[in-house]
């Protein structure tokens, strides 16, 4: 069954939350709100005219914000149809054309190795009734998988503070 000592309070997670997290949270808010304005600004500095593609303002709109997200990107760029999958590939092509994406990772364990991880680290291999309950009290008092969910990643940042 659930620990009442141990269960925390939304408000009291919220409290919790570190002030450099709710500060980069709010810079994000502030930087969506600068982009719409830069966007104009750019546009007049680097002469964007009809010529110019779609990949081609989202890289100059990315040099000007390299801080930017996605999000920021279509909103800025919005009055030229750019979508987020268009700035997600952009920004892919310019990973993969610098170098910094990501190695693929050759495995060096044997085929006994990897069947005796996983049959530790499995789903569900070593969770008991108890902790079960707990789980499905958890979710229902968050009200919802999905707010359950992000909770809990609410309480790895915090932990990893």
């Amino acid at each position: 069954m659930v620990d009442i000592e141990r269960v925390i309070t939304l408000d009291e997670l919220v409290e919790s939350v570190p002030e450099n997290l709710i500060r980069q949270a709010e810079s994000r808010k502030s930087i969506a709100d600068e982009s719409t304005t830069e966007a104009a600004h750019i546009a007049k500095e680097k002469n964007m005219s009809k010529d110019l593609s779609k990949a081609q303002r989202i890289r100059a709109f990315m040099e000007a914000n390299p801080q930017a997200r996605n999000k920021d990107v279509v909103e800025a760029l919005k009055q030229y149809k750019v979508t987020a999958a268009d700035v997600a590939n952009v920004k892919s092509i310019s990973k993969r054309a610098s170098g910094n994406a990501p190695a693929p990772r050759e495995s060096t364990r044997t085929r006994s190795e990897r069947v005796d991880s996983t049959a530790i680290s499995s789903p569900g291999a070593s969770i008991t009734l108890p902790e079960l309950e707990a789980g499905v009290a958890f979710v229902k008092a968050a009200g919802s998988i999905m707010r359950a969910k992000h909770l809990l990643i609410i309480i790895e940042q915090i932990k990893a503070c």
